[in-house]
């Protein structure tokens, strides 16, 4: 867990916004646009142009649609920072991430009315891309990631786990599914002797189990 996960966003954000700055005005003052130097002949080349859409060259002349998405994602990294309050690092270096490409792209639009693009990876006829734009997948990546498999709000790894759960939650859940009632499930985990050898469960029933762990877990909460 992060001490300081205020002070790392902070750092990130500056860190891409200083890097995304460097490279583009690096771009400008030595290539000429849509001047391409392969690095990597067909497969990877800097290409300058000058994208008038938002990341990754899409929503060409709808700006304002980027702008509003902007303000979206402005609100959201708030709430999520107020609420979460997250001091793992990856929400944190994701969202650092994905706000530095944002900032980036949207003072290049402010200013300049375009932004500058320069990677251009041709082995799959990929958009042409920038820092900033690197930024807001890798970040989103690391946000999702974070999201699904270790925030606990999602518990995929829980719930597809092959790890033996105990007699006692197995039973407790499978009556559940059967719609019996708390005092009825107790009486059954309860009639399973403690001296017994362990239930082996089947994949699937594993799985039900776990999910009416789950939700009476979420109803819980």
């Amino acid at each position: 867990m992060l001490e300081q996960p205020r002070k790392m966003f902070q750092a990130v954000v500056v860190f891409w916004l200083l890097l995304d700055l460097v490279v583009k005005q690096t771009v400008l003052f030595t290539m000429d646009l849509h001047q391409s130097i392969p690095l990597w002949e067909g497969v990877f080349h800097l290409t300058f142009v000058r994208n008038y859409g938002a990341a990754f060259s899409i929503m060409q002349g709808q700006l304002w649609i980027f702008f509003l998405a902007m303000a979206a994602l402005t609100v959201l990294v708030i709430w999520f920072w107020f609420n979460e309050r997250p001091r793992h690092w990856m929400p944190v270096l994701g969202t650092a991430l994905v706000v530095a490409g944002a900032l980036g792209n949207t003072f290049d639009r402010l200013m300049a009315g375009s932004v500058i693009d320069i990677f251009d990876f041709r082995a799959i006829n990929f958009a042409i891309f920038n820092v900033a734009d690197i930024g807001i997948t890798v970040g989103c990546a690391l946000f999702l990631t974070w999201m699904l498999f270790m925030s606990g709000h999602m518990q995929w790894s829980e719930l597809f786990s092959r790890k033996r759960i105990s007699d006692e939650e197995a039973v407790t859940a499978l009556a559940c599914a059967d719609g019996q009632t708390a005092t009825s499930a107790e009486a059954l985990a309860g009639s399973v002797p403690q001296a017994a050898p362990p239930v082996k469960l089947s994949w699937g029933e594993r799985l039900e189990a776990r999910l009416q762990k789950w939700e009476s877990d979420l109803d819980q909460d």
